[in-house]
């Protein structure tokens, strides 16, 4: 009797679970319609889920106009989208609805520019061309863009530093509706030849990032009573490229170590030698790195961070004073620092530093 009772309770259980569960999923918003986001009615054996998924990757063809002086670049570039779906879907409701890949997501371009860009070529998944696809897929769409992108310098490391370049491709529609992703199956690349890269620039490779943002103006309904912005997602494609700076550190400061140079010459000439002859090469050398210093700041736009070339360029001005410094000291009656007035000291100490 007791094991009659218990299995009647556990199936009890068992159906008021499974009625909750259903319940749940029938509460799904999102399947509802109007007036909830997205505001299309999807039956349960209707073949289209939310989210779509978009997979993008993109070709790099060639990139021009870097210059610390710009804040865009031109890149020529092929971007590539796969989806589960068709370009268009019919509900069985007999709703249509246009899933097109442009009209999914957009690839964000410099302002006030249009995009050089040709109508996108789709490709549908058959037995033809099965090799372009993978997964789920059903539908490529591959399209040329030529324009400018906006780039934003990071000179804290300048002259050793690396710069992202950054392709952003943002969701028309709220992250509950569409998802992007990288595609891993045909990863992103680049042009073996970028022809008009600027010499000096490395492409040292790709990574990706995620960034989203909630729009607040734009309210939607996504359960009774719960209101909120719509969040779009964006996928930055980061192209990152590495300055050889060797030969620029040699180009930027090569003034200004041979200012500090010739002010160390001042500890190669005896002590009692004349004063004048020391002050003429310590005056050579300060003029020289403070020279160096406006040729450093001329190359660089106006930014408002303190960069590894201004580190350098006040330490060059530095250390020429204080080899002026040490020379006052060592025509000083008296012994300060016995150690630095000692020429020989003197010049090894500061050439060390």
């Amino acid at each position: 009797m007791r094991i009659k009772l218990f299995a009647f309770l556990l199936l009890v259980t068992l159906g008021c679970f499974a009625q909750q569960q259903s319940q749940t999923i029938d509460l799904d918003y999102k399947y509802q319609g109007t007036p909830y986001y997205p505001e299309q009615y999807l039956r349960s054996d209707d073949s289209l889920k939310w989210p779509i998924v978009i997979d993008i990757s993109i070709d790099i063809k060639d990139i021009k106009d870097i210059d610390l002086k710009n804040d865009e670049f031109f890149a020529n570039l092929m971007v590539s989208s796969y989806s589960e779906y068709q370009k268009s879907y019919v509900t069985l409701e007999n709703d249509t609805l246009d899933l097109s890949h442009e009209e999914l997501f957009a690839i964000y371009i410099k302002e006030n520019n249009l995009s050089d860009d040709l109508e996108p070529i789709y490709y549908q998944n058959s037995k033809n061309n099965e090799y372009l696809f993978y997964d789920n897929f059903k539908t490529k769409s591959v399209r040329r863009v030529g324009a400018p992108f906006d780039i934003n310098w990071n000179l804290r490391d300048f002259p050793f530093d690396k710069q992202e370049l950054k392709f952003k491709f943002t969701t028309t529609l709220d992250t509950t509706v569409i998802k992007l992703r990288p595609s891993k199956i045909f990863p992103s690349s680049i042009n073996n030849t970028l022809e008009n890269l600027k010499d000096g620039y490395n492409v040292e490779g790709i990574s990706y990032n995620y960034s989203y943002n909630q729009d607040n103006s734009d309210l939607i309904l996504i359960s009774p009573g719960e209101r909120r912005g719509i969040v779009t997602e964006t996928l930055e494609i980061i192209l990152t490229l590495d300055r050889q700076g060797s030969w620029l550190f040699l180009k930027l400061f090569l003034g200004g170590i041979i200012s500090f140079l010739i002010s160390c010459l001042i500890f190669l000439l005896p002590i009692k030698s004349r004063l004048e002859s020391k002050i003429n090469l310590g005056v050579g050398g300060i003029f020289g790195a403070i020279g160096n210093r406006y040729y450093v700041d001329s190359v660089l736009p106006e930014i408002q961070v303190f960069t590894k070339a201004d580190a350098v360029s006040n330490l060059v001005i530095f250390m020429v004073f204080l080899n002026i410094l040490v020379m006052v000291l060592q025509q000083s009656e008296k012994t300060y620092f016995p150690y630095f007035q000692s020429p020989k000291n003197a010049l090894y100490y500061s050439i060390y530093s």
